[in-house]
C-alpha cells in the first residue's frame, strides 16, 4: 500500500506555537464539555460572522 500524507496544521518545530495551539484546543474542549449550549451559540455566531464577511467580499467583487 502506498503511504499518503494527510495535510494538517504545521506549527513548525517551535515549542511556543505548539503550546499555544494545544492550549486553545484544550480550552475549546473544556468550554464544550462544561457548557455545550453556550459553546454552540458561540460557534454559531463565529461562523455566522465569517459567513457574513465572506458574502460581503464576494458581493463586493461581483459588483465589478
Amino acid at each position: 500500500m502506498a503511504k499518503h500524507k494527510v495535510p494538517g496544521l504545521k506549527v513548525g518545530g517551535g515549542g511556543k506555537a505548539k503550546w499555544l495551539v494545544g492550549a486553545l484546543l484544550v480550552l475549546a474542549l473544556v468550554l464544550i464539555v462544561k457548557s455545550p449550549i453556550e459553546a454552540a451559540g458561540f460557534g454559531k455566531s463565529v461562523f455566522g460572522a465569517i459567513d457574513t464577511a465572506a458574502t460581503s467580499v464576494v458581493t463586493f467583487f461581483n459588483s465589478f
